[in-house]
């Protein structure tokens, strides 16, 4: 991407490589100051939103603002609020907190406040597109998820480069070996949603030019689908007590 980051393989899709630079530069800033060797995983956002950012950071009842509000963003104030019915979802509310810490980074100079529901109109596309393309390369460092797929192939052993060419083909197989090894161990190690992870992984492409993404389009929407079906099983699974298997390649 640039010398910036330590990706060697991957890089952000076109349109995104401005909003990836500036994430990485706010975690760089982060783990320098507090004297880091390098950034922890799961990155630690609210913390680092408070410290050493320096930005008001809480939980609160935010139906004030409007139905469905999931977080808000205060640049005068300088402050971050979530609302408190994100909490049950630990996925979402980091990525919500990441989302108005990149409204924080990228927008301070449109508007006095920011607050996010979940479905937005079509006036504030753009701006929310950005801070989510700032949550995800925040919450998901491109180095480090290049780092933790390979390791994550070697330790299965996977071929890099055969197991990266069937990823990026829209077929029933590289649709298990998302669904069952490589998104599990993204939602797992970088702390987000599945969802999140289907999306982060579509916005990446290798470095080549005109390359398709890692995750292919096609793909994308059935195995979001399947991200519903895996919240309501792990809610059961919840309530039994019972341990998924993330790593299995076997179908159910």
């Amino acid at each position: 991407m640039t010398a910036a980051s330590q990706a060697q393989v991957f890089v952000p899709r076109r349109g995104s490589r401005e909003i990836e630079l500036r994430a990485w530069r706010i975690l760089e800033r982060c783990r320098k100051q507090l004297g880091e060797t390098e950034i922890p995983l799961p990155v630690p956002v609210e913390e680092w939103i408070e410290h050493p950012l320096g930005i008001r950071f809480g939980v609160a009842d935010l139906s004030y603002l409007g139905e469905g509000v999931l977080g808000a963003s205060f640049m005068k104030e300088r402050e971050i609020l979530i609302d408190e019915n994100v909490l049950a979802n630990e996925g979402r509310y980091r990525f919500t907190a990441a989302h108005e810490l990149g409204h924080m980074i990228l927008h301070a100079k449109l508007r006095d406040r920011f607050h996010d529901i979940a479905h937005c109109d079509r006036e504030a596309e753009t701006i929310e597109r950005q801070a989510d393309r700032f949550a995800a390369a925040f919450l998901m460092p491109l180095d480090l998820l290049e780092r933790e797929f390979f390791a994550l192939l070697k330790q299965r052993g996977l071929d890099r480069r055969e197991t990266v060419i069937q990823l990026m083909r829209p077929t029933r197989e590289s649709q298990t070996l998302w669904r069952r090894l490589v998104l599990p161990m993204i939602t797992q190690e970088f702390g987000v949603s599945f969802t999140a992870a289907i999306h982060r992984c579509n916005g990446i492409q290798p470095q080549v030019d005109d390359a398709p993404p890692l995750l292919p389009h096609s793909l994308v929407e059935p195995l979001l689908l399947s991200a519903l079906g895996r919240t309501e099983t792990k809610t059961r699974q919840d309530a039994n007590g019972d341990e998924p298997n993330l790593f299995t390649l076997k179908e159910p």
